[in-house]
């Protein structure tokens, strides 16, 4: 076999199926050896700078490969095709995004390819799949970019969090330091960061029911220990020695759950804490009475 038939079946198999102008000439194939092996098959032209192998499978990640390879170095996986690489909550449609600096937003792709002036930093940028992706903070500051919802902007910030993958307060402060700078279009975003902070859409809705009915915002998602173990990481943390918790639908009914629920509640009693547990349902359908036994407990505890 040629050598450099072998090291573009190297490739492909790491990128399913699909190599770049600039790698096959990277490997020794020129534009006279490219169409050669188009003639006898072994290779088949995809994009405008895109091949792919014979038998390489169908799929959404081919067809990212085949976006990326067009772009060429010029762009990175962005928008709702970067929310589903990194797993984001509610991203599953077969999405093609892409993003591009202004200076190369007139390469050619048939994925849907926006352009930004925003200068991208390392950070903004991790390998998926073989392929350049923008990070997950950067893929939520770009989200107006790509007319991300109200709804779509704050679970992939919410899982996002969950996941460890951004800084509630860096993605806040970069928000706001973007909007400054003259970058505009992200007022879905700094809306969607009002109630951040926690890490599910029930613990959204439970920070802005506290933000309405006035009681002042709490620690989110602090950390309890003994020794070396992680006795809690709870929702909600007030001064006083105050912790609120949200138990949505699924996630608590299991009976190993149920135990795991009981022995946290336990254990951060001992430590004298005041733990207050409310329902998918109390947050959502009466969330005054919430209100309410929260400014109770914080009266009491003053």
């Amino acid at each position: 076999m040629d050598s450099r038939l072998r090291l573009v079946s190297a490739w492909t198999a790491d990128h399913h199926g699909i190599v770049s102008t600039s790698t096959l000439d990277r490997f020794g194939v020129d534009k006279s050896l490219r169409q050669q092996w188009v003639r006898s098959s072994r290779i088949e032209r995809v994009g405008n700078r895109a091949y792919s192998v014979p038998g390489a499978p169908p799929g959404w990640l081919r067809e990212l490969e085949i976006g990326h390879a067009d772009l060429d170095g010029a762009g990175l996986v962005g928008g709702r095709s970067a929310s589903r690489l990194h797993g984001l909550d509610g991203f599953t449609d077969n999405d093609v995004e892409f993003i591009v600096q202004r200076s190369a937003r007139d390469r050619s792709t048939a994925a849907t390819a926006r352009s930004t002036s925003r200068p991208w930093t390392q950070g903004d940028i991790v390998v998926i799949e073989g392929m350049r992706v923008t990070s997950a903070a950067r893929t939520i500051l770009d989200s107006s970019i790509f007319g991300f919802s109200r709804t779509e902007t704050e679970n992939a910030i919410d899982s996002a969090l969950r996941m460890r993958l951004l800084s509630e307060q860096r993605l806040r402060t970069r928000a706001l330091a973007e909007r400054s700078q003259g970058y505009n279009g992200n007022r879905i975003l700094l809306d969607a960061l009002i109630d951040s902070g926690g890490e599910s859409r029930l613990e959204r809705w439970l920070l802005a029911l506290l933000r309405r009915a006035g009681i002042h915002r709490p620690m989110t998602q602090r950390v309890f220990r003994s020794a070396s173990r992680t006795v809690a990481r709870v929702d909600a943390y007030f001064p006083g020695g105050i912790v609120v918790e949200v138990a949505g639908h699924g996630t608590h009914a299991t009976r190993l759950q149920r135990q795991v629920d009981a022995q946290r509640h336990t254990e951060l009693s001992l430590r004298g804490l005041i733990v207050l547990t409310f329902t998918y349902e109390d947050v959502t359908r009466r969330p005054d009475w919430v209100a309410l036994q929260i400014r109770t407990v914080l009266r009491n505890a003053a």
